[in-house]
C-alpha cells in the first residue's frame, strides 16, 4: 500500500492546479498566481491555506489570522470591498439551501504584501458548506494575482452560476427578462 505522503506527492498536479487560465490569441494558457484558503465563515476563523499564500503574499501561514487579513487592504479598497460583501450577503440570504453551492461571487481589490508593496487580486469564493440553519459555514476562497496597473471596473462585483454557467444580476438570480419577472409577480 502506497504511503499517503506518496498518495499526497502523486496528486500534487491536482492540489495546485490554479481555478484561473486564460486563453491569449495564441491558445497557450497563461496561469496567474494564486492562492486559496479555507474559511470558516461562522467564526472568522482560516482552517487551511494553500502553501502559495506565503510566496505571493510574503506572510507565513502563523503571521496572520482572518481580521489582519482585513488590515492588508489598500485604504482605497476597503469601502469597495465592504460593499461586496454585503451584496453577496444579500443575494446569499435569497437563496435555498440547496442553491447556496451553485454561485460563486468575485471582484477585485489591491492589498499590502509583507514585502511593503500593493498588489492587485481578483477574488473568487463559494460555499463549501452550509450549516442548519441554511447559512454558508465554510468557503473556499481563491485568490488570483492580475495586473496591478490593470484598470478596475467602476464595479467589477459579479455572481457566476455554475449551474447555467453563466454570470448572473444580484438582484435577479434566474436572469429573468423584463416580461418573465412581470409573469412571475
Amino acid at each position: 500500500m502506497s504511503s499517503p505522503s506518496k498518495i499526497k506527492s502523486d496528486w500534487d498536479f491536482w492540489l495546485n492546479y490554479p481555478n484561473n487560465l486564460q486563453k491569449p490569441e495564441n491558445h497557450q494558457p497563461i496561469i496567474h498566481p494564486s492562492y486559496y484558503y479555507i474559511y470558516n465563515c461562522e467564526t472568522n476563523e482560516i482552517l487551511f491555506t494553500s502553501d502559495s499564500f506565503e510566496k505571493i503574499l510574503g506572510y507565513t501561514k502563523d503571521d496572520y489570522s482572518f481580521i489582519e487579513i482585513m488590515t492588508f487592504l489598500h485604504p482605497e479598497d476597503v469601502k469597495y470591498v465592504m460593499e461586496c460583501e454585503r451584496k453577496a450577503i444579500e443575494f446569499t440570504a435569497k437563496l435555498s439551501v440547496s442553491e447556496l453551492n451553485r454561485f460563486v461571487t468575485t471582484y477585485t481589490y489591491r492589498v499590502k504584501t509583507a514585502y511593503g508593496h500593493y498588489i492587485r487580486l481578483k477574488q473568487s469564493y463559494q460555499a463549501l458548506e452550509v450549516n442548519e440553519l441554511g447559512h454558508m459555514n465554510r468557503a473556499i476562497v481563491f485568490h488570483e494575482l492580475i495586473d496591478y496597473h490593470q484598470q478596475r471596473e467602476k464595479d467589477d462585483f459579479k455572481i457566476f452560476d455554475r449551474q447555467s454557467n453563466q454570470y448572473v444580476h444580484a438582484e435577479n438570480r434566474f436572469n429573468l427578462t423584463k416580461r418573465e419577472k412581470e409573469i412571475f409577480e
